[in-house]
């Protein structure tokens, strides 16, 4: 987020348990590894691996195409998309 202050606002609206829940949370994402996928066929496929990467806290995923669509299928990443960093 880029905007602290509107962080801070937003904060405001969180009580001090779910706050220390999502601190809890983020301090178990892990940078440690990332995982790579390249070409795809079906980006429904790919859509999957980012919500698994998401449930056991992975943060990267990189995904290289060069043969297939460069899309993804938010319907199947189910909002997983916003909370792994995916690099394409």
């Amino acid at each position: 987020m880029t905007d602290l202050a509107l962080l801070e606002y937003l904060e405001g609206f969180l009580t001090e348990a779910r706050r220390a829940k999502f601190r809890e949370i983020l301090s178990r994402r892990t940078r440690h590894f990332t995982i790579a996928m390249q070409d795809v066929f079906q980006m429904h496929n790919a859509s999957a691996v980012i919500r698994s990467c998401d449930v056991f806290g992975i943060q990267d995923i990189h995904i290289i195409e060069e043969r297939f669509s460069k899309r993804l299928d938010k319907n199947i990443a189910m909002g997983a998309q916003k909370w792994v960093d995916v690099h394409t």
